[in-house]
């Protein structure tokens, strides 16, 4: 990925969009994430991770989802 401003070039409603979007996607996944929050394997961490950092991401944006018990357990 690019480290200059991508969003920066990004309207409004765009904007908006891609936030909306990636809720959407957080909300969707979450129960699949909490399923396999014991799993140990190197993709279900991989996964988790990717997870928590859209959190932290959408948290950046003014979105504050609901991390899954399972997983603030671990943290």
């Amino acid at each position: 990925m690019e480290s200059d401003d991508a969003t920066a070039t990004l309207s409004v409603r765009e904007l908006e969009a891609l936030r909306g979007a990636a809720v959407w996607y957080a909300k969707y996944h979450a129960s699949d994430i909490e399923a396999g929050a014991g799993d140990g394997s190197a993709y279900a961490v991989a996964e988790r991770e990717e997870y928590l950092e859209l959190l932290a991401a959408l948290r950046k944006l003014g979105v504050a989802l609901r991390l899954p018990d399972s997983l603030s357990q671990a943290a």
